[in-house]
């Protein structure tokens, strides 16, 4: 795994990565991970060398939301083998269909949960078809395959902080303080007579926080703050 730890950036780090996977029988690589809670999946640090075309389709029929590899590693910490059986739902057939045509056809699915709440996952991807034997290979080398998962995230902590750095949004020390009066379920009123200023500042401290956040209300931008460890409530 050494040219992992010699990666001197992103470009490299995740060309050794794959060369990794192909030695182990995969075609393709993907690598995910939301660096907060709270945040979007369109906000997710992302790496791949799937098939464009595949890609477009993916996301342009948000399969995201019925992928049950995905799904699967948002509350899971083991490996999970690809198999048909995983796609029940109508929409989770159509992507495994499409997947396949694609040359997506089996895979294994390793979940990253890291200590700072980072969720996502490492996949490996052939474009052999399914069989018992290719199983039962996937399966012995599951170890050094979870082994790779928990590298290539360590060493991926300091392209994410800069992509982290890049999505939470920047707050003025006012629009933290009213952030955290709000967590604390102080209303307008209450705040404006904290900071000793009038409502209608408070107000437009709120406005600006919304649209920084991509919010419709100011307890939804609270939450979210607090997810992305912006804010201490207590």
């Amino acid at each position: 795994m050494s040219p992992l730890w010699q990666a001197k950036d992103e470009k490299s780090w995740f060309q050794a990565l794959s060369a990794l996977g192909e030695q182990y029988g995969f075609d393709r690589t993907l690598f995910a991970v939301l660096p907060r809670p709270g945040m979007r999946h369109v906000e997710a640090y992302l790496r791949f060398n799937y098939p464009a075309e595949w890609w477009q389709t993916y996301v342009a029929e948000e399969f995201v939301r019925v992928d049950p590899t995905v799904l699967h590693s948002w509350t899971h910490t083991r490996p999970l083998v690809w198999s048909s059986s995983l796609f029940v739902e109508e929409r989770q057939q159509r992507l495994y269909e499409e997947a396949r045509y694609h040359g997506l056809r089996t895979g294994v699915t390793l979940p990253i949960h890291g200590p700072k709440q980072e969720s996502g996952m490492l996949c490996f991807v052939s474009s052999d078809a399914p069989s018992s034997d290719i199983s039962t290979r996937i399966e012995h080398d599951l170890p050094m395959l979870a082994l790779l998962r928990d590298v290539a995230f360590d060493i991926s902590q300091r392209f994410l902080s800069n992509h982290t750095e890049s999505l939470i949004p920047k707050l003025t020390p006012r629009e933290c303080e009213c952030l955290k009066w709000t967590a604390q379920g102080k209303s307008t009123w209450e705040i404006a007579k904290i900071f000793n200023c009038s409502e209608a500042t408070v107000n437009f401290h709120m406005t600006n926080i919304r649209t920084k956040f991509g919010v419709s209300s100011r307890c939804a931008a609270a939450v979210k703050a607090t997810r992305m460890g912006l804010i201490d409530p207590d």
